[in-house]
């Protein structure tokens, strides 16, 4: 958890929703991967693997040095194969090791923020310290710094979801953060229309 601000006695509203979210390797990997693969040096990475993959295909018809062969083949597998590996590895031992996800978080989303707690351990993050919300197909990303936050399994959040993401999406659209999933921005402003129906 982030250590940015810790406030034990956050009031929050009566349309706050609290799930409980635990941590699994699948989770963890899928946050790992996304973060990785989307920073400048991943993507270069796997450009330069897949690159490398296509010279050693070519290098096949029996032209060219054995070294050069071993040598492209192991940057073609160095990010599309090994990097991979080495993720699953470092999510395995982040779950299994760390004391923090050997109980399940609870989280509560409210107008004001967002409070996770564990135990008798409480914090509060504010809106406005969110610094930019992910999408992939298993799991919402919270960050509260460059390479931290909150990791929110799809599975985990059960039929909550889409009251969690339009809080998240209302809180953060109130605080000016701007990197938000257009589908969630959509749904938040469908929603906003919605209730000015009479």
């Amino acid at each position: 958890m982030d250590q940015k601000e810790i406030n034990q006695e956050q009031p929050f509203s009566d349309q706050a929703v609290t799930v409980s979210v635990g941590m699994k390797v699948r989770y963890m990997y899928a946050f790992l991967f996304q973060h990785v693969h989307r920073s400048f040096q991943g993507i270069f990475g796997v450009c330069l693997s897949l690159a490398a993959l296509v010279l050693w295909i070519v290098s096949l018809d029996g032209m060219g040095i054995t070294t050069q062969k071993v040598i492209l083949l192991v940057i073609g597998l160095m990010f599309t194969v090994i990097n991979p590996l080495m993720l699953l590895v470092k999510a395995w031992k982040q779950v299994t090791l760390s004391p923090v996800f050997k109980q399940p978080l609870q989280y509560t989303f409210g107008e004001e923020g967002l409070q996770v707690a564990q135990g008798d351990e409480e914090q509060f993050v504010t809106w406005n310290q969110v610094r930019e919300v992910r999408k992939t197909a298993t799991i919402l990303v919270l960050y509260t710094t460059k390479a931290s936050g909150s990791i929110l399994a799809w599975k985990e959040l059960g039929d909550k979801r889409q009251e969690v993401e339009r809080i998240i999406a209302n809180g953060c659209r109130a605080a000016g953060v701007t990197k938000v999933p257009a589908s969630m921005k959509r749904a938040d402003a469908e929603s906003d229309r919605g209730n000015q129906t009479w």
